[in-house]
This record gives structure tokens, sequence and C-alpha cells, in this order.
């Protein structure tokens, strides 16, 4: 056995050493370089583009050792590392405060000036401080001590340049803004209080959706989708408004949008498609947007990775799904009830519709000066009859109003005003007039009771009241004076 030993071995052993730990430790910190970046603002792009001003003063300082023959050292091979760590600082403060800039308006020659303004002024003293303390080495009478600081003046210069002037000129091409800030800025708050879709769900949760979707942008009338194309997303919106139509011809074929009715307008925090997106079935309506408009797409593809990935998250963000249908449905519910018109029990006028009714029957009357009476019909059952339940209550004022209703005439109104009242109005007629009615339909009461042998659990009440239009400007005028007859009159 033998070994080659000597001064020649142990230089090439160390060359060998600072060459293999230099390229270890940029490589290293590259990558951490990267991932900082990444982490900061979640964008591949901003990571690799940043990276470039870090490694611009590296390539400035291993080119000039190259080309004046500048050997690499104990001494020199720490250049490297300091450079990159002074490059590594301001490339950080560079881009945060480019970013707060950039979001305020979306305008990127705006951002850049007024990051270069008050960022740029620290960056640059900082450099010159570093370059004047660095530049006393250049007095050393050992020759590689004013290396390092001729060196070091240069790379610190360098990482100037790369942080004012490369890195701006990178920086114009990419988004440095996120999504997720995107969405927050047309939003004009956090995407989980702007989209219902998103409520409880924490900066991280909506993160995935957000990011596991994509934005699209339309222009003032393009259409997002014809009524019965095949559907397997919906949308989010994220600025402008939409509207839902009901095309008259439903010919998917063609495209041109004709006549149509309007089911709907869409805003932004709104969510659109998700009975489509749901179940895969044909677009029941035309959305076409009014104002430019952002969309935030979701597919199902998405949420059932998101469901393998973050299942918590997928289950929240389902439960709000279910959340706002529901909502939805039960506004639509409240829909049908405002515009129904009969009584579902008894098929009278409602209430509502009844309160319209004397509305226009008293202008009318007012315009043309004639006569208009207000009666109610109230309906006591007997409180000894505990077996009567309220289906056979309803059974009973279903019958009375069927045969009543019979009894007025085409002119007349007959409604429900609440659960045990009817009211009757009755245009061109006087109370005495109205009088003659009711009390045909008490005959007609007295005659249903003697069919039900006596056993009729019921008592009459009749309140009767004339329009007079010196005093009753409005429909509550009259009700309240046939309102307070009724309350005095006697039952039968």
């Amino acid at each position: 056995m033998w070994d080659v030993t000597g001064l020649g071995m142990a230089i090439s052993a160390s060359s060998e050493l600072l060459t293999t730990g230099q390229v270890k430790s940029l490589a290293i910190t590259v990558v951490l370089v990267f991932g900082i970046m990444f982490a900061l603002f979640l964008s591949v792009k901003v990571g690799l583009i940043a990276i470039v001003p870090n490694i611009f003063p590296i390539i400035i300082n291993f080119g000039i050792m190259g080309w004046f023959g500048i050997e690499l050292s104990m001494v020199t091979s720490l250049i490297a590392s300091i450079a990159i760590g002074l490059a590594v600082d301001d490339t950080i403060h560079y881009l945060v405060r480019y970013n707060r800039e950039f979001k305020t308006d979306l305008d990127e020659k705006r951002a850049i000036r007024d990051t270069l303004t008050h960022v740029g002024k620290p960056i640059t003293f900082t450099t010159i401080t570093i370059c004047v303390g660095f530049s006393v080495l250049l007095f050393s009478s050992f020759k590689p001590t004013a290396i390092f600081g001729v060196m070091m003046v240069i790379t610190s210069l360098s990482a100037l340049i790369g942080d004012l002037i490369v890195l701006p000129s990178l920086i114009q091409h990419v988004e440095v803004v996120t999504l997720w800030d995107l969405l927050r800025l047309k939003l004009g708050k956090e995407p989980p209080e702007g989209i219902p879709l998103f409520k409880g769900l924490s900066h991280t949760q909506v993160h995935y959706i957000i990011m596991a979707g994509s934005l699209l942008e339309m222009d003032a009338g393009k259409i997002l989708f014809h009524k019965g194309e095949p559907s397997d997303s919906m949308y989010a919106i994220v600025s402008g408004t939409l509207d839902v139509l009901d095309p008259d011809i439903d010919d998917t074929s063609d495209r041109e949008l004709g006549g149509h009715k309007l089911i709907n307008q869409i805003k932004t925090g709104d969510v659109l498609g998700e009975m489509g997106f749901l179940r895969s079935v044909p677009r029941s309506a035309t959305v076409i947007a009014t104002q430019p408009v952002e969309l935030l797409k979701i597919n199902w593809k998405m949420i059932k990775r998101l469901q393998w990935l973050y299942p918590p998250t997928a289950q929240r963000f389902l439960f709000n799904l279910m959340t706002l249908i529901c909502d939805r449905l039960e506004n639509l519910t409240e829909r049908f009830s405002e515009i129904k018109v009969f009584d579902d029990s008894t098929g009278l006028y409602n209430r509502e519709n009844f309160l319209k009714i004397l509305d226009s029957e008293m202008k009318r009357a007012r315009r043309y000066h004639t006569d208009l009476a207000l009666g109610f019909i109230r309906f006591n059952f007997d409180g000894n009859r505990p077996d009567l339940n309220d289906l056979a209550k309803e059974g009973i004022l279903r019958d009375l109003g069927q045969a009543f209703a019979k009894m007025t005439r085409d002119c007349d109104t007959l409604g429900r005003f609440d659960h045990q009242t009817f009211a009757l109005l009755m245009p061109h007629s006087s109370t005495a007039d109205a009088r003659l009615l009711c009390n045909r339909l008490r005959g007609l009461f007295e005659e249903k009771c003697g069919e039900a042998q006596g056993r009729m659990p019921l008592k009459l009440t009749f309140g009767l009241a004339d329009f007079v239009k010196e005093t009753d400007e409005s429909g509550s005028d009259l009700l309240t004076r046939a309102t307070a007859l009724l309350e005095n009159a006697e039952e039968i």
C-alpha cells in the first residue's frame, strides 16, 4: 500500500473541495431563493424571475475573475455568498413593494415608478455604503485582501444593477398579483365575504379552490352560454353583471339572440350555473354579459380532485353550495307566493290581490263619481267542538266561499281577507244595495246550516261600509271603517 502526498496533492484536494462546495452552496441558495419567492407570491414565474437578479452579480463576479485570471481561493470563494445575500434582501424588498403598489390599480408602469422611488433610494444608499466600506481594503498591501475588496465593490454594484434595472425589466412580463389578490381587488373585500360559495373557508382553503379554477374575461354583449347547451361547470362572478334570459325560440342551432324574457340579473359575488354543474343537464337559460365581466370557472373534475386531496375543504364547499341552492329555492317560493292571485284553500282572491283590486276600484269610483261598498263577512267557529280540526274548518270555509261566489255579481270581488274573514267589494252599490246582497248570503248560510241539520258549528257576522270620496283617501281608510263596523255587529 502506498499514497501520494505532498504540497501539490494538498493544494489539489483543497481546490476540489472549494469548487464542489461553491457549486453546492450556490445551487442550494438558488433553490432556497426560489422557494422563498414562491411562498411569498404563490407563483412559479415570480420565483424564476427573482433568481435572475440574484445570479446576475455572481455571473459578473466569476466572469471578471476568469477574464483577469483571478484564482478561486478561500478568500474569493466568499464573494459569491456575500453578493447573493445582498441581492436577495434587495429583491424581496422590491417585489413586496411592487406587489403592494400594483394591487392598488393594476397599473404596471406606475407601480414600477413608485417602487423605484420608495425602495430604489434605500437600496442605492445601502449599496454605496457597502462599496465604500469594502473599498478600504483596496489600500491593503496583502494582495488577496485587496482583490477581495475590489471584487466586493464590483459585485455589490452588479447586484444593484440587477435589482434596479434587470428585475424591473423582467417583472413587466409576469403578474405578481395572485388570483386571490385579484379577486379581493375586484370584489372590494375578501373572497369568503364577497362570494357566498366561499363562506366559512379559510384563506388557505379558498386558495385551493381558486388555484384549481380558472379566471375568464368577457366583454359586454358576449353570451356565456345558450339555453340547451351541455353543462359541466359553474361560475362565480368576480366583477360585472350578466342577464339570465329565456329565449322565445328554443332552437340551439340559432345563435342569434332574438326575443326573450328577462329571468334574473347576476351581479358581483353571485354564483351562476350550479344546477348544470351538479346534474350535468342542458342549460335552462341563456346568459349574456351586460358589462365587462370576470368569472371564476369551477368544474366538477376539479371538485373531485379537491375532495381527494383536501376532504374538509371539499366538504365545506359542497355544504355552502347546498346552502346556496336552498336559499334560492326559498327565494323562489317567496316569489311564487307574491305572484299568487288566489287563496289555495277557498279559491277566492287572496288578501294582497284583493287590496290591489280595492285601490283600483276606489280610483275608478272617484273618477266616475260612482258608489262603492265594502263588506266583511266573519265566520266564528263554536269553541264547544274540540273534535273539529283545522282541516275540517277549512273544508267548511271552502264550501261556503264557493257558494257565496256563485251568489255575487260578475263585477263584485270576493276574497279571503284573513283566516276566518271574507271581504266583498261591490262596485256601483250603496250600503243599501250591499245589504240586500248580504241578506241573500245570510239566507244561503242559513240554508247550509239547515242542510247540516243545525250542526254547523259556525256563526256569521257582517260589516258594511260605503266609500266616501271626501274622507277616504286610500283603501286603508275604507278598510278601517268596515272593520270597526264588523267588530260592533251582532253574530247570527
